[in-house]
């Protein structure tokens, strides 16, 4: 969930299950090709405490990434996943919670359970444990068989997350007409409606069938929903949730609701958006148990333990409401609009400033949303909340959360929300009228802080760079029309020097990840475009070298699609006329004469690539050599 512009990046895995029991202590530590053998004919026996036993050893090995691939490669999925619809209600429990750990591995694991025919039993599952299954209190198998379905519905997300087969499988099934069942708060408890809420939000995206089938199976329940009182993390998570399967069962075309249903869903994203996370966070860190000199954490127990659980457990729904609240935002500023129309039937001959412009005609942010969905956006606040969740705790807070195994969950969950909320800005900065996002000032301050996030932390984490750096490209790109529409626009750039980048140049070389590099490229070249306004010896000395920095990267770029990016920054840069003299300083024909073969054999070597990178290719390749033209004529005449 999600959506940007170029690609939607993968959502989160949910968090594992904890699967300990007192057999796991008893298992004997042999060769790791013996214990495999040995679970396979746990598995596989008749006895029911054997199976458990097998499924206990499983979950434990799971816990350990060296062990997943021997685990795969030796079809142990093949005979787990039967149990799944096994007699015993512990088996099918002990099943249902180690498929769902593996599942939860990465996307490569989910699709060799879909390869090791997972999705039979999982069906099977739903049509005979499922689709008639209601609690009663006095059931001793109560307990296990809620949990069972959690854990199913959770490994039937992961499933479909990550595999489209699952999503066929599923459509072919009866699933989801099994599943608007649980939606009844009242019969099934708060764990079990989220549970299929999350697999709904999942399943439904971008999926006409599974739209139309939950429509009209759920719009009654989904409804109701979303009206629920209350401010509990788990009444806030489950509204929200509700909130976007609406959203997703319109294809999130907003316009076919009721106004007051849209009204009624902006309002619960901003009010679970409201809650501070940190100040929870911050409450959470002074009752997790620290570790003692020698770093030995004594668990809390008793009330003081339950007391504890039920805190992580509130954390964790805030946070999890919180991160889909910024994907609904995310996916309802998307704005995808017509890439796929490409413009190629100018001949050489007719060269003119559209074409040199890169056919960059500004589109008015207003036009971009739905009036109803704009004005409920502007007046609830909504970009000032999505930007707090981009901002963690302490960072001693973080490192209690770290240190602590019971509070390590939360660790990675306050980085997701993080990772999205830039996501989201990113798309609300390319939607949302630069007024109400606090004027040019405030989304230069934010150009700032997605700096700082880039250059002065940790590098590992890709995928918050990633965000980041598309933040700060949405950024001067906001400024940049703004700049353009406005004679006596800001100059907040005019004083910057060479040492002012240079940090920024640095991190584009040594940057090992192709969407890093592009959102970087793109960046500074916007950057030395909003200095076109300013020149002086100063302004003009920081273009030049930009200029220079990015046509030497564009020689080393592997990635043709990068090579574009390239490419495609300096036409847009150098299309200006007053910039006609520095493009003769730089010998920019010349050097973008020596690209243009360069960037049509890599296209030519480049073929499969996603749509969105295609047609920034096959633009780039087809406008380079009118520029050239273009610059060339400019040129010669100074």
């Amino acid at each position: 969930m999600g959506k940007v512009k170029k690609s939607k990046p993968a959502r989160s895995r949910k968090p594992v299950v904890e699967t300990h029991s007192d057999e796991e202590e008893q298992v004997p530590v042999d060769s790791k090709e013996n214990a495999l053998q040995t679970i396979l004919d746990q598995l596989q026996a008749a006895n029911v405490e054997e199976k458990y036993c097998g499924l206990q050893t499983l979950a434990m090995l799971i816990e350990s990434p060296e062990n997943i691939e021997p685990i795969l490669n030796r079809g142990i999925v093949k005979v787990a996943a039967p149990l799944l619809i096994d007699p015993a209600s512990s088996v099918r429990n002990a099943a249902a919670g180690a498929l769902r750990n593996l599942s939860n591995v990465k996307l490569e694991v989910c699709d060799q359970l879909m390869e090791q025919d997972i999705m039979t039993p999982l069906t099977c599952y739903y049509h005979e444990h499922a689709a008639d299954w209601t609690p009663e209190m006095s059931s001793k198998t109560k307990d296990d068989d809620k949990d069972t379905f959690i854990q199913c519905t959770n490994l039937l997300l992961n499933l479909c997350e990550s595999s489209e087969l699952a999503v066929k499988y599923l459509g072919q099934s009866k699933i989801l007409d099994i599943l608007p069942r649980y939606l009844n708060l009242s019969v099934f408890g708060c764990d079990v409606v989220i549970a299929v809420l999350q697999c709904l939000f999942v399943v439904v995206e971008d999926n006409p069938f599974a739209m139309e089938k939950v429509k009209a199976n759920s719009e009654k329940q989904l409804q109701e929903l979303i009206t629920l009182d209350g401010s509990d993390p788990s009444i806030l998570l489950t509204k929200t949730l509700a909130a976007g399967v609406i959203i997703n069962t319109c294809g999130g075309n907003v316009i076919g609701l009721p106004a007051n249903v849209v009204n009624g869903v902006i309002s619960i994203l901003a009010n679970t958006l409201s809650v501070d996370h940190r100040l929870a966070c911050n409450q959470l860190s002074s009752n997790v148990p620290l570790g003692d000199s020698k770093g030995k954490v004594i668990a809390p127990k008793g009330n003081e333990a339950k007391v504890l659980e039920n805190q992580l457990k509130a954390v964790s729904q805030l946070l999890d409401a919180q991160q889909s609240a910024v994907e609904i935002v995310a996916n309802l500023c998307s704005c995808e609009e017509g890439d796929e129309n490409i413009e190629e039937d100018s001949s050489d001959d007719e060269v003119d400033e559209e074409i040199c412009n890169n056919g960059d005609e500004p589109i008015h942010s207003e036009d971009k949303l739905p009036p109803e969905v704009m004005e409920a956006m502007i007046s609830l606040e909504i970009f000032d909340k999505v930007w707090s969740r981009t901002q963690l705790p302490a960072q001693n807070v973080m490192m209690i959360l770290k240190e602590y195994e019971g509070s390590q969950m939360i660790y990675k969950k306050l980085h997701n929300v993080q990772t999205r909320a830039l996501l989201c800005i990113n798309n609300m900065l390319s939607t949302l009228p630069i007024d109400s996002l606090g004027g040019v000032n405030r989304v230069y301050k934010i150009w700032v802080d997605a700096g700082k996030l880039v250059f002065q932390q940790n590098a590992e984490n890709v995928n918050l760079l990633e965000s980041a750096t598309a933040v700060m490209r949405a950024s001067l790109d906001k400024i940049k029309v703004k700049e353009n529409g406005d004679i006596n626009g800001c100059n907040l750039f005019s004083d910057m020097a060479l040492t002012d980048i240079e940090m920024m140049l640095t991190g584009i070389k040594e940057c090992q990840v192709p969407e890093i590099r592009a959102n970087l490229i793109r960046m500074i070249g916007i950057l030395a475009l909003l200095l076109v306004n300013n020149l002086n010896d100063i302004t003009s000395n920081v273009i030049c070298t930009i200029t220079e920095f990015i046509l030497e990267q564009a020689h080393k770029e592997n990635e043709v699609w990068v090579l574009a990016e390239a490419i495609d920054t300096i036409v847009d840069l150098y299309s200006e006329d007053e910039t006609d003299v520095l493009a003769a300083k730089v010998k920019l024909v010349d050097k973008l004469a020596v690209l243009a073969p360069i960037l049509k054999n890599k296209a030519r070597q480049q073929k499969r690539l996603p749509k969105e990178y295609k047609v920034l290719v096959s633009t780039a390749t087809s406008n380079l050599p009118r520029f050239i033209k273009y610059k060339k004529g400019r040129i010669s005449s100074l």
